[in-house]
């Protein structure tokens, strides 16, 4: 976990014209994925897919921009990198359109198949340009800030989503998204994306085809994030079901306060690690993660769930923003699209692997304990912290 200091002559300064426009961007992105959550169910259900369809419609999202991840360093590398951002933004957006045109199972499937190509490239992309245009004394600062637009995102999407398949006309939302997508796209022309292309090699053996898949330096980061991942995966998924076995009503103040707790942290946890290092934002937020679990397991009304909200996503506030800040200036610029690729899909591991792993405890169980019992993931952060504080320790010595 060892900093690599390179500025590439960039100035100190923090918030740039560029930087906006790609703080916007990515809001826009991540606005019209979220946007969609409620609202393609509710549309392929009503054109005649079952549960399952529903399901599979989903997850082909989710895998085809995993593996997208793994596969922008070196298509990117091929056509540059900001010919692969266009191209991406451009077949999200088109898919948006899609939507709005054909209601087949069928097509919707390839349709969001297709979308999830675009929205890992992009947000691959994004996230690395991030990096790159940012200061590297100021790079937890910028990135806490980068990621606001996504925690808003991904509170405002959903909500609105929910709220427009009320509507008789709530197909319209596919344009809606659609436009957003298009502004987006405007904005990154005032990005500098470096377009140029990279000489390619034949990666040999298993370790150069692994390298390509995954950062070796940012493994520790990529760790956290999956614990992280599993936690927010498990609670979220069976939040709702909890609290109608509780009889807790108005749970969606759970999100809310989630999202409003991650936001707030966001702001001053970047500026923090720049001075203080990583441990002392990524320890104080495992410990709110402990203790979140612990009172949502003993949660009998909805203020103790709000106060669970409260302390979960001020963990994840803590530790998303540190750790991909950190992962960011432990490699070469040359090796951020493959380290942020690394990280993200480690957490989206998380969050495919923390449902099961919550809903088999849940079986065995019940829904108490198996809130009490996720308090061992952020445990096992804290372990992982001290053990690499030991290591260092010894190195020195």
């Amino acid at each position: 976990m060892e900093n690599i200091d390179v500025n590439n002559g960039k100035t100190n300064k923090l918030w740039s014209k560029e930087y906006i426009s790609l703080m916007i961007s990515n809001f826009f992105l991540f606005f019209g994925d979220n946007l969609l959550l409620p609202v393609l169910p509710v549309y392929v259900k009503q054109h005649g897919a079952n549960d399952f369809q529903v399901g599979v419609v989903a997850a082909v999202f989710f895998v085809t921009s995993i593996l997208m991840r793994i596969f922008t360093s070196r298509a990117s590398a091929r056509v540059g990198k900001r010919t692969l951002l266009m191209l991406g933004l451009t077949v999200f957006t088109l898919a948006m359109l899609g939507y709005y045109l054909f209601a087949s199972i069928a097509v919707i499937l390839i349709l969001r198949l297709i979308q999830g190509i675009g929205f890992g490239s992009s947000s691959t992309l994004y996230s690395t340009t991030a990096a790159n245009i940012l200061p590297f004394e100021k790079m937890g600062e910028g990135i806490g800030y980068y990621g606001l637009g996504v925690t808003i995102a991904c509170a405002l999407g959903p909500c609105l989503g929910a709220a427009a398949v009320s509507l008789p006309n709530y197909k319209s939302i596919f344009l809606f998204a659609a436009l957003f997508e298009i502004i987006g796209i405007i904005l990154s022309f005032f990005i500098k994306v470096d377009n140029s292309k990279e000489v390619v090699e034949k990666a040999a053996g298993i370790k150069g085809i692994l390298s390509e898949v995954i950062e070796p330096k940012v493994l520790y980061q990529s760790v956290f994030l999956l614990l992280v991942g599993l936690a927010t995966g498990g609670f979220n998924t069976y939040v709702v079901l909890f609290s109608k076995e509780r009889n807790i009503n108005n749970i969606f103040v759970y999100f809310l306060v989630l999202s409003l707790a991650e936001f707030f942290v966001r702001l001053f946890s970047g500026k923090l690690y720049d001075k203080k290092g990583a441990n002392i934002v990524a320890i104080p937020g495992a410990i709110a993660g402990i203790v979140a679990c612990i009172v949502m397991g003993n949660a009998t009304n909805l203020l103790m769930v709000a106060i669970s909200a409260f302390l979960c996503g001020g963990g994840s506030g803590m530790v998303f923003p540190v750790m991909e800040a950190n992962a960011m200036q432990c490699v070469t610029p040359e090796r951020r699209i493959a380290a942020n690729a690394t990280l993200y899909n480690f957490m989206d591991l998380g969050m495919v692997l923390g449902p099961i792993l919550f809903g088999a405890m849940i079986q065995q169980s019940g829904y108490q304990n198996a809130f009490f019992l996720s308090a061992l993931i952020y445990v096992a952060m804290l372990l992982i912290i001290a053990l690499n504080v030991i290591s260092k320790k010894i190195k020195t010595t």
